[in-house]
């Protein structure tokens, strides 16, 4: 994320109270340097992104973000607020309003960004630098610094999520592509209900059984952000119906990373 962070894209005195208007500054300030797409074209397609749903992390960080044809760079900048509902699971207003607007064509490195985002939320001392900082010009060096001193031997998990719910798998999809690295699978799966029909002590059981959504997904995800992507994955299951199983476990060896 940071590679593509944009110095002249990051504001620290901005009256946007709602997210509205702040969609239309994140526009306006996109589109006075994109040379591909004019600020309501940016606009648009930032708002229709914010109708699937938030793009709020939580901890006061949200990422209004959207990609578009014809665009050929990354637009990566940081606005600071006073506070601005973006409809949170945690309830906080964001504060900091990360932003990305990108070319359509590049999926994978979009992802990274968001993913790279998400993990500044991970750091309270680096949030509460950018929180209380005076210039735009500390914010870039302090984001700066925090990629140079990235830690690319941070340990990872695995995650593998039985899911048989479609909607629960479109939720799920959205939880990793914004906390994994850049490797995940979705594999199509019977149900053993599917073989034991054929058995004639359980065919009474499972007669229609073949017909049930069931699907794999495997992500690799920074084992820092392993909890909070357990939580993540638990409200959109609350009532731990039987639709959704879910394992962690520590990975000894990662390398590489798969298209989207």
């Amino acid at each position: 994320m940071l590679k593509y962070l944009n110095p002249n894209l990051i504001r620290i005195d901005s009256k946007s109270d709602t997210k509205e208007e702040i969609i239309v500054e994140i526009s306006d300030m996109v589109g006075r340097i994109c040379p591909e797409a004019t600020s309501g074209e940016i606009y648009r397609a930032l708002n229709d992104r914010e109708k699937l749903s938030s793009t709020s992390l939580g901890k006061g960080i949200a990422i209004p973000h959207c990609t578009l044809a014809g665009v050929k760079d990354f637009y990566i900048g940081l606005i600071r607020v006073q506070g601005i509902d973006f409809n949170s699971l945690d309830g906080e207003n964001a504060k900091l309003i990360f932003f990305s607007v990108g070319p359509k064509n590049q999926q994978k490195k979009h992802i990274s960004t968001l993913t790279a985002i998400s993990k500044i939320g991970l750091d309270k001392e680096l949030l509460n630098s950018i929180l209380t900082v005076k210039t735009s010009e500390e914010i870039y060096s302090l984001l700066k610094s925090d990629e140079d001193e990235e830690d690319y031997t941070v340990k990872k998990c695995q995650f593998v999520i039985h899911v048989q719910d479609e909607d629960v798998l479109n939720s799920i999809l959205e939880i990793l592509t914004s906390d994994s690295d850049g490797a995940i699978s979705v594999i199509d799966a019977d149900s053993p209900g599917a073989f034991l029909n054929k058995l004639p002590l359980f065919s009474s059981f499972w007669n229609d059984i073949s017909e049930r959504f069931n699907k794999i997904v495997v992500a690799i995800v920074d084992k820092r952000l392993m909890n909070e992507t357990i939580r993540k994955i638990n409200l959109v299951n609350p009532g731990n119906e039987s639709n959704l199983c879910v394992t962690v476990t520590d990975l000894l060896y990662f390398n590489g990373s798969l298209e989207y």
